[in-house]
């Protein structure tokens, strides 16, 4: 029985490409301006798994911390002929989404978000959010999405906690509330979401708008749904 859910954050509580696009968008042009960089802005964005205005679920935007997408924007800047400090790049790329975070339009996953997790936590469901994004903009985004109220715990990337995939939040969630782990179900966008539930010996449900993220996260996982609501817990 399942008495605990663990949710994702981006690309599955909220539209992914709605929010981050723009916000990667304008945030590597950012970057780019305060490291005196003369390097075109598609190679950060490639870097960071943006292409034609779509985000790859496979990309470090997707699923990184702020730290492990300075490593590729790092790489991509060095390969177009400019050095800079693995330093020097966490800090622009930590600024310059906070500036950027609410370019982006924090659409909800689904239509009827905030009534679905309340009817679970009604039905005495413990909630949680278990994200690579930090304090900072994740409170940003579930407070837009009025939803923060309904999670009893929220795990953020907040350089003491190891992000996902290590599964050090599972067992801090059975701390925190009293479960097993075969008591908790992993929801995600990402292969790192499935890795995590993995990891953690929990039940996982991918979430995938289209049939290449679909397809992708069926090699991880028996079920993936186009929306949270379609879960069937």
């Amino acid at each position: 029985m399942i008495k605990g859910i663990i949710f994702d954050k981006d690309g599955t509580l909220l539209d992914f490409d709605a929010m981050w696009y723009p916000v990667a968008d304008r945030t590597a042009e950012d970057i780019l301006k305060t490291l005196g960089a003369d390097v075109p802005k598609e190679k950060i964005l490639s870097a960071l798994g943006v292409h034609d205005g779509s985000v790859s679920i496979n990309g470090v935007l997707c699923w990184g911390t702020y730290g492990e997408m300075a490593v590729e924007i790092q790489k991509a800047l060095a390969e177009n002929g400019f050095e800079a400090s693995l330093g020097d790049v966490e800090k622009a790329a930590v600024e310059s989404f906070h500036k950027n975070i609410m370019k982006g339009e924090i659409r909800p996953s689904c239509s009827n978000i905030s009534e679905f997790l309340k009817g679970l936590r009604d039905r005495g469901i413990k909630l949680a959010v278990v994200t690579t994004d930090d304090p900072y903009a994740t409170g940003k985004s579930l407070d837009a999405l009025g939803i923060t109220e309904h999670f009893d715990r929220i795990y953020t990337a907040d350089g003491i906690r190891p992000p996902k995939p290590d599964p050090h939040c599972i067992y801090e969630f059975c701390d925190d509330e009293g479960l097993k782990p075969e008591e908790l179900l992993m929801v995600g966008d990402t292969l790192t979401d499935m890795n995590f539930a993995k990891n953690g010996g929990i039940k996982a449900i991918g979430v995938a708008k289209n049939e290449t993220n679909k397809n992708i996260l069926l090699t991880m996982t028996d079920k993936v749904v186009e929306d949270i609501s379609k879960i069937g817990i």
